[in-house]
């Protein structure tokens, strides 16, 4: 009896020393947010003191709340924190989930459209002229030798894969480890070509504010965490796929191909030599050149103002069967 009251007593205290860390993730809950999930599932979180809250919301959304102290850490894109840094508001990078932009142009196999040199005199549909997804565009056409001109840009808002199927458009951007997963499991054939080697910047990871960086005892525990739920969704994504069946309803198999193809995005010739969720400097040189190069930015800051890697622990990895 006693021993029972112990436990009841270590139980009660852990969880009123535990300290609560506010999480935006964009925009609804959705199997791409696996790791984050899992941590709090597996008790990765609650054994570093941490009681981890989600609130999903758009980005546009969830960056004010940063700001303002009413979130601690959002999950985004890394050319976001380059734009709104230039612009003062005080954020950064400090782990990366994704080594490089999930974006990609896909299409139906018989527009032959194969490589960027194929995109002249094209019909490409765009979410909107906006983000990554427009600074992804402008990459794959600088790659080809082609200026916006030498397309037809259509905005169709996030009607990719209807616009593709239907022939609204010749070819559209969404995502990898979306648009081009759910139709080929539905065998439509396809060509993808993904942004990742035109637009070199990270890809969506961990953004802070100044103002929480200063807790680096708390961003240290977080990320630690974060890095091993990576570490475990990477090695056993079945588990983090169940894990995430408490926060996104109506998981299916298309959904588990869905992380299959995020978690692809987790690793890199870096992260094999520094560890999980570090992101490369040298990508966050290109990303600022690139957005200065094309007008979308207009700052004379250092590129570390941007993002940090020294919050992680080094040499985090998937221990794979």
């Amino acid at each position: 009896m006693k021993q029972w009251v112990f436990l009841v007593l270590v139980l009660v205290l852990s969880l009123a020393q535990a300290e609560k860390v506010r999480v935006g993730l964009g925009y609804v809950p959705d199997v791409q947010f696996a790791p984050f999930y899992a941590g709090v599932v597996e008790g990765i979180y609650a054994k570093r003191g941490l009681e981890v809250e989600f609130q999903h919301g758009f980005a546009s959304e969830l960056y004010p709340l940063l700001a303002q102290g009413k979130l601690d850490f959002v999950v985004a894109d890394a050319e976001d924190v380059i734009a709104l840094r230039a612009q003062g508001i005080p954020l950064k990078y400090v782990m990366a989930l994704y080594q490089s932009v999930p974006n990609a142009l896909f299409s139906l196999a018989e527009k032959n459209i194969k490589s960027v040199r194929d995109l002249k005199g094209k019909t490409i549909g765009m979410p909107g002229m906006f983000g990554v997804s427009l600074t992804s565009l402008q990459a794959m056409l600088r790659a080809a030798g082609l200026k916006e001109s030498d397309v037809k840009i259509v905005t169709i808002g996030f009607t990719q894969a209807e616009a593709v199927v239907q022939g609204r458009v010749d070819v559209a951007m969404g995502f990898i480890n979306n648009e081009p997963v759910f139709l080929q499991r539905q065998g439509v054939k396809l060509n993808v070509i993904p942004a990742g080697p035109y637009n070199r910047s990270p890809g969506n990871g961990v953004i802070s504010t100044d103002k929480v960086l200063e807790n680096a005892d708390l961003v240290r525990r977080f990320l630690a965490a974060s890095q091993e739920a990576m570490a475990l969704t990477l090695a056993n994504p079945r588990q983090a796929f169940e894990d995430a069946k408490k926060y996104v309803q109506n998981l299916d198999e298309a959904r588990y191909a869905v992380l299959m193809a995020s978690i692809r995005l987790y690793q890199s010739p870096y992260t094999r030599q520094y560890g999980l969720g570090f992101s490369n400097p040298q990508s966050w040189i290109s990303s600022y050149t690139l957005l200065k190069q094309t007008g979308r930015v207009k700052a004379d800051l250092p590129v570390t103002a941007f993002y940090t890697n020294e919050f992680l622990t080094p040499k985090v990895q998937a221990h794979l069967p």
